[in-house]
């Protein structure tokens, strides 16, 4: 029985995005079974009292410096978007649109939509970029746009970050299986001792 794994992450997270590509090849090696969840990072952070790093401050500094490290030891190019964050929340609601029918072209727009952001430095909050990104995937960008008005899409994600939140979810990317948590793209390889015991 494959091993199933939460992985709640925004599509704003740099993070986010260094730790999907390690994890889809993680997933493939060993056959486990991601749940992709996109949410709402910045109503976790309100929640939490948190506020999103400063490039500005020592943490921030770093973290600025630390991202692009960790995507070149990932094998991963890497351009900062502008604006940055963005708002990953359009994008969000397009992955759920697509996961109500079929699971693994959403996985695939999730995998897109960071490649265009972090990989191509392309502003995903820009409808215009995520009709065309949607577009190269062969969906009609334009539909996908309008059907993220539904009230019922808008749901999903408001359950998905509240699920997260009662979940202990505090930054992004997270992982959870079997009851434990796992914060951070750092952490893949605790997370793959834990997967072989």
């Amino acid at each position: 029985m494959s091993a199933s794994i939460d992985f709640y992450f925004d599509f704003s997270s740099s993070y986010s995005y260094i730790a999907q590509a390690q994890l889809s090849r993680l997933a493939e090696q060993h056959r486990w079974d991601i749940r992709w969840k996109p949410i709402a990072l910045g109503a976790v952070f309100k929640s939490r009292g948190q506020m999103p790093p400063n490039p500005n401050d020592p943490k921030g500094a770093y973290i600025w410096h630390d991202v692009v490290r960790c995507a070149a030891e990932a094998g991963l190019d890497y351009t900062w978007p502008e604006p940055f964050p963005f708002n990953g929340i359009p994008a969000a609601r397009i992955f759920y649109v697509l996961a109500r029918d079929d699971r693994q072209q959403a996985e695939a727009w999730a995998r897109a939509v960071f490649n265009a952001s972090f990989a191509e430095g392309r502003d995903c909050s820009d409808p215009a970029v995520l009709a065309d990104v949607a577009d190269s995937l062969g969906h009609d960008g334009q539909r996908l746009l309008e059907a993220t008005r539904d009230d019922n899409v808008k749901q999903i994600l408001k359950d998905v970050t509240t699920e997260a939140m009662e979940n202990g979810v505090f930054g992004a990317p997270t992982f959870i299986v079997g009851g434990e948590m796992f914060w951070g793209a750092d952490r893949l390889a605790s997370l793959e001792r834990r997967l072989a015991q």
